[in-house]
């Protein structure tokens, strides 16, 4: 890429874009042409200013970020973006990536990730933090969603995470309450939970909700 490769940073906490704006500055040929602490002011910019790279939080007020990316791409599909958020469920890094994400930092990575992700991005490469790759390798290794439980057992961890009672399960399956129960046994035992609120997590990890 000839000249300088033209930044904008998009953050609703300002510490964040300053933090960002010292490290990227004394990092390779980068210019930060523009930062906003608002996904909508930041496409208002974006209408008037050339950009190669957005860095954009993932979680603003106003906009969803899934929302803001899609948008940036479909205007300017040239501009490369990387998301950067605290969260690495897998649903949401999906959406994320989907929405045309090029990238996926983690908010607590290390310095070095970031400027890693912006080398390899600015380029047309894909970055994602090492601790997502990690979780995606382990993916691999462990069972799909489908064969770690049967039907019957996803059916009711996602009456579990809608807040059924036992009873409400039970007549909701035309099974008995103790089959309910059987089964929420075998279910905390396969998915390494052990409390309503660790299984309603794991619910909403694997999109059963």
């Amino acid at each position: 890429m000839k000249g300088p490769l033209k930044i904008f940073i998009i953050d609703d906490h300002q510490l964040m874009i300053d933090g960002m704006m010292e490290l990227l500055q004394n990092h390779g040929n980068n210019q930060i042409i523009g930062t906003s602490t608002s996904a909508r002011q930041a496409l208002d910019a974006l209408s008037n200013t050339k950009v190669d790279l957005i860095i954009s939080d993932v979680n603003m007020p106003e906009m969803k970020g899934t929302e803001f990316i899609a948008k940036v791409k479909k205007l300017y599909p040239d501009v490369r973006v990387i998301a950067v958020s605290m969260h690495q469920e897998k649903h949401i890094i999906k959406d994320v990536l989907k929405a045309g994400a090029d990238s996926y930092v983690l908010k607590h990575a290390t310095q070095n990730e970031l400027l890693e992700a912006v080398d390899k991005t600015s380029i047309g490469e894909t970055f994602v933090s090492a601790a997502i790759t990690k979780m995606l390798v382990e993916d691999v290794k462990y069972p799909s969603i489908e064969e770690l439980l049967s039907e019957r057992e996803r059916e009711i961890i996602t009456l579990v995470a809608k807040e059924y009672t036992g009873r409400q399960i039970a007549e909701e399956l035309f099974i008995s309450e103790k089959t309910v129960e059987t089964h929420k046994r075998n279910i905390f035992r396969k998915t390494n939970t052990s409390t309503l609120v660790g299984l309603t997590k794991f619910a909403i990890e694997h999109q059963l909700v």
